[in-house]
């Protein structure tokens, strides 16, 4: 009895197998294993599994954990997923526990009794403990990588795609989730127009050991609050976000690539800012700015009953009858946004927001659940330019008379 081969990748992403392959010897023929999944603390599932190998009464079985690792992790219908602060324009940290599904298995076998032919245990049990393999809900495209190394082994890049240097309005918010193995402070770093450092400082984190990911709020008005240093100055021209390990108050060992923002100039009459899920599951934001048209969709249907006919009555029918009538009436917000044009990285960055499953508008209010709908990504054989485009409907819609 052995875990012959646990899965390829720890962490592994979710766009692949996730696979455990048990090996085990019986004298007599097994009809099936029993696999117990356990994912972060809980049971989820119990799954009878025939061997997918025999030979020499020897028998091999496969159990993947990819579909509920899948399942359980962000996003999940109904709930905002962890990345995004349940409130905008101050500090926001959280450590992302519905990123990453942290496995455990039990594994008995089964066979048929030469007596009664029932299934019967035949007592070995092969397991494998929490806090041995984990999966992300990071998902690798073809072509890339399959392992997440350039996540996990220092210097490692944080989760997202953002185009460097990110452009950002001091208006704007913007979470950015970090690998946090082995680091317990964030370095923020503030540079003037000609790329002198203005201001260097550091603040806590908790210390993490594991591979669960950290979100944190890097806009202006989500930094300026910790007051490590004065990012709100007017010299400041861009500023830098790196996780770290810090000893002895003053010594900082950077552990993942500063991200680098510019700061840019707020328009909000042209602008509208949407934030998502990327495809690392971290969470990411992006501005169209070049046109935004706002509407309101009105759509119902109609039915329709016999007049009434009281025929002693002058006249028969009242003036206030009647006879067809709005059902099934529906009062959506939708907007029409076009972005400027962009060059290929920034083009692959828009392609994530599009493809995003759970998608927010930004508002005075805070995150504004919606939908991005038809979109379109035009590239120019002359120039190699982007343009960007897209329908973005309110994900509720508005209470009405029925």
């Amino acid at each position: 009895m052995a875990i012959l081969s646990p899965p390829i990748y720890n962490p592994a992403s979710i766009s692949h197998q996730v696979e455990f392959i048990t090996q085990i010897a019986n004298p007599n023929p097994l009809d099936y294993a029993l696999a117990e999944l356990f994912v972060n603390g809980s049971a989820v599932s119990t799954v009878q599994i025939p061997p997918f190998q025999t030979g020499g009464g020897v028998y091999l079985f496969r159990i993947d954990f990819q579909a509920v690792a899948a399942q359980l992790t962000a996003p999940i219908a109904q709930n905002k997923s962890s990345i995004f602060g349940p409130q905008l324009n101050t500090n926001y940290s959280a450590i992302n526990t519905d990123n990453l599904a942290d496995l455990a298995l039990i594994v008995t076998y089964w066979e048929k009794d030469p007596l009664t032919n029932k299934p019967s245990n035949i007592g070995i049990v092969d397991s494998v403990p929490f806090g041995t393999y984990s999966v992300l809900n990071a998902t690798r495209q073809r072509g890339e990588d399959l392992s997440l190394d350039e996540y996990t082994i220092a210097p490692r890049e944080p989760y997202t795609n953002q185009p460097q240097p990110y452009k950002i309005c001091g208006e704007e918010n913007l979470f950015l989730t970090l690998p946090p193995f082995f680091t317990n402070a964030i370095q923020l770093q503030t540079f003037d127009e000609g790329g002198a450092l203005l201001e260097s400082g550091n603040f806590a984190k908790p210390l993490q050991l594991g591979q669960t990911p950290y979100t944190i709020g890097v806009g202006v008005s989500q930094l300026d609050p910790l007051g490590v240093v004065n990012i709100t100055a007017p010299a400041v021209a861009s500023y830098t976000v790196t996780a770290g390990l810090l000893l002895f108050g003053t010594i900082f060992i950077a552990l993942t690539r500063p991200q680098v923002y510019e700061l840019t100039k707020c328009c909000q009459e042209r602008s509208l800012r949407i934030h998502f899920i990327n495809r690392l599951g971290g969470g990411d934001a992006y501005t169209f700015k070049a046109n935004k048209r706002r509407s309101k969709e009105n759509k119902s249907n109609t039915a329709s009953i016999p007049l009434p006919w009281d025929y002693s009555a002058t006249p028969p029918t009242n003036i206030f009858d009647r006879g067809r009538f709005k059902i099934d009436t529906t009062v959506r917000e939708v907007y029409e946004v076009e972005g400027l044009y962009y060059e290929e990285e920034e083009g692959l960055f828009i392609a994530e927001l599009f493809s995003s499953p759970e998608t927010y508008i930004e508002t005075e209010a805070g995150l504004l659940p919606c939908i991005v709908k038809d979109k379109k990504l035009v590239v120019s054989e002359t120039d190699g330019f982007i343009t960007a485009s897209a329908v973005i409907e309110v994900a509720v819609d508005e209470s009405l008379q029925t």
